[in-house]
């Protein structure tokens, strides 16, 4: 009795090419024909938070959105510092990063947990709304460089500067 493997190669080359091409070409009628009827394209970079499942607001020219927590070998995107937080004092154990986007466009805010101590460079302030709506929190809760541009922001949207450890305090 043959395997299938052996089968395989007494079936010869072009016995396998032609049934190779038969399936490629069935699965490509079957995936033109699901493209062509979607009502919208996806884009490569839509993804859902893994904290509020609210799809991830894409950085524009002007400014950057996506916050990425980084743990261990895992690069994880969020929607914004308050999802990443949450999410890191509840599912990830030891020491985490964080970039979360500032005022600066290129320049973001890193904040670590070390053993188990949360850090930020100096200066660094928060602006957070006292209940985040998850459809805009990259909007409701942001990192800051400077403390005048905080205040300002938190003028604009109606919220409050914080510091680290008042942000973690309100993530749950």
């Amino acid at each position: 009795m043959q395997t299938l493997i052996s089968r395989r190669k007494t079936l010869g080359r072009k016995t396998l090419g032609r049934k190779t091409l038969g399936g490629l070409s069935a699965m490509l009628f079957v995936g033109s024909a699901v493209v062509t009827s979607s009502t919208r394209p996806a884009w490569a970079h839509e993804a859902p938070c893994p904290y509020c499942t609210m799809t991830i607001t894409p950085d524009t020219a002007k400014q950057d959105n996506e916050t990425v927590l980084k743990a261990g070998r895992k690069r994880i995107e969020y929607k914004c510092v308050y999802c990443a937080l949450a999410d890191a004092k509840t599912e990830y154990q030891g020491d985490v990063t964080i970039f979360a986007p500032s005022e600066k466009k290129g320049a973001p805010v890193i904040i670590k947990r070390v053993g188990g101590v949360w850090s930020v460079p100096a200066n660094t302030t928060f602006v957070s709304t006292s209940r985040i709506k998850h459809k805009v929190c990259h909007v409701q809760a942001r990192a800051f460089i400077k403390p005048a541009a905080a205040q300002a922001f938190a003028k604009k949207i109606g919220g409050q500067v914080l510091t680290l450890p008042q942000l973690v305090a309100q993530a749950k």
